[in-house]
């Protein structure tokens, strides 16, 4: 018997025993098998007529930025996986193959990997190497703990009666030994954690890295710059951030880039809260994006940052940022805030930013929706042709609305180009390419 059907009379029989005939003759049971393979076979045929891009392997090369693979390390296996809006890529990893699904999380990936390089290089240098033994093995033991976590280590330094009446604790390993001062340990971890802080900056990658050994790697080099060494020497190992990294502020304004790094994420907190509530947005959409554990710091103000600089009330991309619950939701949200600031920068000025069944969205001063989506490859799928369909519609009830726009810094396929063409709307791929 075909293996096919042997695989498949055991489902058969169990189904129709589920179902209350369990007595069926084997060739009624035959008969079945051979429909649900000719259903197995004929549907996927069916679907390639079907008028919509089919999932499956895509050449990876094709969706990334060029430079992404121009030295071929790490390696990118030459196809990804697409879905209709993502894409799966497998990549070389120091410790094995890595599946890693988007193009963000992918670029942010290989920064990292290749910021691990430049700083066991740059640590092993003589000068970083000096640097650290200058610097006094007790005084770097003092301030071990506080470089792993500053921030929170300079917040639990104790104040009022606890630091005049009580003890200090563990949170600054020798402090009550008076081997170093409370105030010296915490300026010292301050130190450390900006120069941690700018070399991320330099490095194109987040200083909230879940990776052990780029912490490892950060911690070391900027306790070393924190007592003194200097990147000097050993520039040339610097890689460049560009866009798509895991820093969209490398190529921001100076004045942002020094907040980030001369501010503790409470600062920070601080300064973005008032930024969003001087633009209109309610106290509840502010919190929903800024008690989100799901963003870190640098992730919030440079959603902040961005939505300021667009200057409406952004109280639709909040509240839908509040119910973010990953990493990869909270870079989505990135890329949407960056898509919706490079149209109001180099296209039209942004007048009012929307909602539409929770989807967020902006309409510019020439009358256009804009309809931001981060994504990989955006195919035609049903999903699609359900959205558009929902705001076309929508836009006839809008008067306002003179013309649809879909920006993404995905690539978007022939199908879904010519498709969305036809139905009257704008398509504007990798805008964050070109910004």
């Amino acid at each position: 018997m075909n293996s096919k059907l042997t695989e498949i009379l055991p489902l058969a029989a169990a189904s129709l025993h589920l179902a209350g005939c369990p007595r069926w003759s084997q060739r009624a049971l035959l008969l079945l098998a051979v429909l649900i393979l000719a259903m197995r076979v004929v549907t996927p045929a069916l679907a390639e007529g079907s008028g919509y891009d089919q999932p499956g392997l895509v050449e990876a090369a094709s969706l990334l930025p060029e430079k992404t693979l121009a030295d071929g390390t790490p390696r990118v296996a030459p196809e990804a996986g697409a879905d209709g809006l993502h894409a799966t890529f497998t990549l070389d990893g120091p410790v094995g193959p890595e599946t890693i699904t988007g193009i963000q999380s992918l670029l942010n990936r290989i920064q990292e990997i290749r910021a691990i390089d430049t700083l066991r290089r740059m640590n092993k240098s003589a000068e970083f190497g000096k640097a650290l033994l200058s610097s006094g093995k007790e005084k770097i033991e003092s301030v071990k703990e506080a470089v792993k976590d500053p921030v929170r280590t300079a917040q639990q330094l104790p104040r009022g009666a606890s630091k005049f009446f009580g003890r200090l604790g563990n949170t600054i390993k020798h402090a009550s030994e008076g081997k170093i001062g409370a105030t010296q340990a915490a300026e010292a971890a301050l130190r450390v954690n900006r120069k941690r802080a700018e070399l991320c900056l330099k490095l194109g990658v987040s200083p909230y890295t879940r990776d052990h050994t780029l912490r490892t790697e950060l911690d070391l080099a900027a306790r070393a710059m924190a007592a003194g060494a200097t990147l000097v020497n050993v520039s040339g190992l610097i890689v460049g951030g560009g866009v798509g990294t895991a820093l969209t502020v490398v190529n921001a304004n100076q004045t942002f880039q020094r907040a980030l790094v001369e501010s503790s994420p409470a600062e920070l907190a601080v300064r973005d809260r008032a930024a969003l509530l001087k633009l209109g947005a309610t106290q509840e959409n502010v919190s929903a994006l800024l008690d989100n554990p799901a963003f870190n710091p640098w992730q919030k103000s440079t959603i902040t940052n961005l939505l300021s600089s667009i200057g409406v009330n952004p109280d639709a991309v909040l509240a839908r940022a509040g119910e973010a619950w990953t990493e990869e939701d909270a870079i989505y949200f990135v890329q949407v805030t960056r898509i919706l600031e490079s149209h109001h920068r180099s296209k039209h000025p942004i007048t009012a930013i929307k909602s539409k069944d929770g989807i967020p969205c902006a309409l510019d001063e020439s009358g256009a929706l804009v309809v931001p989506v981060g994504a990989d490859l955006i195919q035609w799928t049903p999903l699609l042709q359900e959205r558009t369909d929902e705001f076309l519609g929508w836009s006839l009830e809008h008067t306002e609305i003179q013309s649809i726009v879909l920006a993404t810094d995905a690539t978007v396929s022939d199908m879904a180009a010519t498709e969305l063409a036809q139905r009257g709307v704008i398509v504007e791929s990798r805008v964050l390419e070109k910004s």
